[in-house]
């Protein structure tokens, strides 16, 4: 599935992302792990078809996701 960044937070030392995914957030609940772009994250929040992840500063400078925008 291919998803949309909806929002990006910044945070003192992380990133709050906003994301879109029909399919993949399909069951989704607080705790589970979901792929993006290689880096697997934590749902916080889910409501729908969208979830909210935090990003550790360290994880956006190591990975892909440091450079997603709405």
């Amino acid at each position: 599935e291919l998803g949309e960044v909806v929002a990006v937070e910044e945070l003192a030392d992380a990133s709050r992302f906003r994301l879109r995914g029909p399919v993949v957030t399909e069951g989704a609940r607080h705790g589970d792990s979901i792929a993006v772009n290689g880096v697997c994250l934590t749902v916080v929040e889910h409501e729908g078809a969208e979830f909210t992840a935090d990003v550790m500063a360290e994880t956006l400078k190591r990975s892909s996701l440091g450079a997603l925008a709405p």
